[in-house]
């Protein structure tokens, strides 16, 4: 019987160890600042990222090419493996069409690409599911299965400083409608049809933060949940949610994060966010 591998991209910021411990393939974004391109994860930092967009320098991001998809591909399906590869949201990025056109390049392989519709945790948490679903032996339709009921429940819920850097990488969806919005009012954003949507306004980091326990403890009740932080370089808030958060959380691993470097330059500096399924 095939073996099943799971391969993603680098916005799934899921943190080095599980990657390594559930042996996910994650092939990274690009930055760009001027003429220097970097390697998501690899050639930058995510401290690196945010200390030059503190500076106004706001990079640009690529996706991965076909060819940088077809060559891992045909290194984790020499052993006669299927792979199912799930990305970031197409109405987000072109990398999921990168991993297509891959596909068609490999006529022989089996390869499903799997178009996650979210990004972050929010992927990681569904590529996860699949990579232990893959350690656990299940087949690729049980498994595929499995992708698409954690797709249809996931929930995504953030808070930004600022809208200016969703705006300035065009990936601001309908949220454009809160730009010019009153000091200290912070937008809580979530992801909808696979795009950055407007949920609501709310006075003051710390009553969004409340707000989003309160979000979470609405849909969850005491139900069982995949669940996980994320932050941009904001410990302060990270902890105050934690702590808020923590006696709500029916979770076995909550899986904390930090965005990575192509997530944060799309949402900056600051951002906080919940992303959580019930089981």
């Amino acid at each position: 019987m095939n073996r099943i591998k799971i391969v993603t991209d680098s916005t799934a910021d899921l943190p080095e160890e599980f990657i390594i411990k559930h042996k996910i393939t994650v092939i990274p974004l690009k930055i760009i600042f001027g003429e220097k391109t970097f390697r998501d994860g690899i050639d930058i930092t995510n401290q690196q990222l945010y200390e030059q967009m503190e500076k106004n320098k706001i990079p640009g991001t690529s996706q991965p090419t076909p060819a940088e998809f077809a060559s891992a591909y045909k290194k984790l399906a020499a052993d006669g493996s299927s792979i199912i590869s799930i990305h970031i949201s197409s109405a987000m990025s072109g990398t999921c069409q990168s991993a297509r056109l891959a596909k068609e390049m490999l006529p022989d392989l089996d390869i499903e690409v799997i178009d996650s519709r979210q990004v972050s945790m929010a992927l990681g948490l569904i590529v996860l599911k699949a990579a232990i679903s893959a350690s656990e032996g299940k087949t690729k339709q049980e498994i595929l299965k499995i992708i698409s009921r954690i797709i249809s429940k996931i929930q995504v819920y953030f808070i930004v400083d600022t809208l200016k850097y969703l705006k300035h990488g065009g990936r601001i969806g309908q949220a454009e409608a809160l730009l010019g919005t009153i000091l200290n009012v912070k937008p809580i954003l979530h992801i909808k049809d696979g795009l950055v949507q407007p949920y609501e306004k709310v006075r003051s980091k710390t009553r969004a933060i409340e707000r989003l326990v309160q979000i979470f403890s609405n849909y969850t009740g005491n139900k069982k949940v995949v669940c996980s932080l994320v932050h941009g370089m904001n410990p302060a808030a990270f902890d105050e949610l934690l702590k808020k958060i923590t006696p709500l959380l029916n979770c076995n691993e909550p899986v904390f994060s930090t965005l990575g470097s192509v997530v944060g330059t799309h949402v900056g500096p600051g951002v906080i966010g919940i992303i959580f399924a019930v089981e």
